[in-house]
């Protein structure tokens, strides 16, 4: 998880350069892809339900930036969802880190 997550920031960084930025965005999303999946799998064995299905919601949210930015017709919305997926997901990764935080103070 540690790796994936770490090239997608890294190649995500290639977003300011002369590469193609639809190219880019595929292959930091592929990593980050992989690093969603196992967070996913330590959420449900950690039996923590509330933030898996968080989770899901946001993944809702990443394939309706997809498809609103496959159908042309559509994309004059893309800049509103984008910003709500970001900050969704944002909150989810702090929620997380809240979760575990208070799981390694209480166990001490």
């Amino acid at each position: 998880m540690q790796v994936s997550g770490t090239l997608a920031m890294v190649i995500a960084f290639f977003l300011f350069t002369n590469i193609d930025h639809d190219w880019i965005i595929n292959l930091a999303s592929l990593f980050g892809l992989v690093a969603t999946v196992l967070t996913f799998t330590g959420l449900y064995k950690s039996k923590w339900y509330q933030l898996f299905a968080f989770g899901l919601f946001n993944i809702l949210l990443v394939g309706l930036n997809n498809y609103v930015y496959y159908h042309k017709d559509l994309i004059v919305y893309l800049p509103v969802i984008q910003k709500i997926s970001f900050a969704s997901f944002l909150i989810w990764i702090c929620s997380i880190d809240i979760a575990l935080y208070q799981k390694n103070k209480n166990s001490k």
